[in-house]
């Protein structure tokens, strides 16, 4: 049970290989690309280092978006996990162990992991100061500690989310698959645990 809660906790926090593509376009043409949208989902794939123990972690996963109402991370891999952000409360569920966790974060600490940039995306100026190298962009929190770079494809979409904090922890997050406006339930945002999770389809 402890080494699960700390596995969500390298997600979320250190967030929650690496082919990089060319970034293409600002944040203003990725901003405006995803408003287009009322909803989305996408695969991951992510590998952390946790610099203290010299530790790598791989993760895979689907992450789910809807606008106004929250994010959803399930892992898959190493061990089923599922985490929802909604404000400022985050929801951390383990299937295995049939245990959930609620917890209210400040909004400073909900932006420097991979749900609060998601949900924050249309509004990106006002928690982080952004640096464009010309190959991607940069965004340091104000108030906070550490970086999260991002790389986009041709079509302005993430593809590519390098998060590290001030203890050296990086994690590298590469997205694919993405699938946009397909009806995600405002009910994939919560957690029930006397019903089997339906979440989204792990794939095969």
């Amino acid at each position: 049970m402890l080494k699960n809660w700390k596995n969500s906790l390298i997600i979320l926090a250190a967030v929650l290989g690496l082919s990089v593509p060319a970034f293409a376009g600002s944040l203003e043409d990725i901003q405006k690309e995803y408003m287009n949208y009322h909803d989305f989902a996408v695969n991951f794939s992510q590998d952390t280092h946790q610099t203290i123990v010299d530790k790598k972690i791989h993760f895979t996963g689907r992450v789910s978006y809807k606008r106004d109402t929250g994010v959803r991370m399930d892992v898959y891999t190493p061990q089923r996990q599922i985490i929802i952000l909604k404000d400022q409360t985050v929801i951390i569920h383990l299937p295995d162990e049939k245990t959930t966790t609620r917890q209210e974060i400040p909004k400073e600490i909900a932006a420097q992991n991979i749900l609060g940039f998601f949900s924050g995306l249309a509004s990106i100026e006002s928690d982080y100061v952004v640096e464009d190298s010309g190959e991607n962009l940069t965004l340091y929190p104000k108030g906070g500690t550490g970086f999260i770079s991002i790389w986009a494809d041709d079509a302005h979409h993430l593809s590519r989310i390098l998060l590290k904090d001030a203890s050296g922890n990086s994690s590298s997050i590469l997205l694919n698959d993405y699938q946009f406006n397909i009806g995600i339930h405002d009910d994939l945002f919560t957690v029930n645990e006397n019903k089997q999770e339906k979440g989204t389809a792990s794939p095969q």
